[in-house]
């Protein structure tokens, strides 16, 4: 049994050591998206000047995450947005569910787009919004399923051991 109650402290402590979340595909009206080395800043944007935004999800860790939402939280006075077209900004919203998120590295991309709308004051460079695991179920079928077969030494058997005799040398069970 202590191999299960073992188990417990595993998910808990899952999501800050095995999960990354990183905000991708940053469309700024007027400069497209963000392009790493491309040359052109693309870290301006106007006061309240909406931009469009994509969430990556990447789990290094060994259990597969299940019903996973995302926190999408306005900073420094920006405001946020659900994807839609017509979607009212608040200070932070919960994503819907994302798909299964597989383990040793499996990502998804949030579908569509969240907005921000940048704030209504010029400002120097902020952090403007944030996403972060708001919940999700750890899958262990993954550790069941590809970890229950013991190796070799490990694995329960049977033998029968017996001395073997030449024939003819003087043990005839017959």
């Amino acid at each position: 049994m202590e191999s299960l109650e073992g188990m417990t402290p595993a998910p808990e402590t899952y999501s800050p050591s095995d999960v990354e979340l990183a905000i991708v595909e940053v469309e700024i009206p007027g400069g497209g998206y963000d392009v790493p080395g491309d040359g052109i800043p693309k870290d301006v944007v106007n006061v309240n000047e909406v931009v469009k935004f994509r969430v990556k999800i990447t789990n290094n860790g060994q259990l597969p995450l299940d019903h996973v939402t995302l926190r999408i939280k306005g900073l420094n006075g920006a405001i946020v947005a659900p994807r839609g077209v017509i979607t009212e900004f608040v200070s932070e919203f919960v994503t819907e569910e994302l798909p299964r998120i597989d383990a040793h590295g499996g990502s998804q991309i949030t579908a569509g787009r969240f907005k921000f709308k940048a704030p209504a004051s010029p400002q120097g460079r902020q952090n403007l919004v944030s996403a972060k695991l708001e919940e999700w179920h750890a899958n262990l079928s993954h550790i069941q399923k590809d970890r229950s077969a013991a190796s070799e030494d490990e694995a329960p058997k049977a033998t029968f051991a017996a001395r073997v005799w030449p024939e003819g040398t003087g043990y005839d069970p017959d």
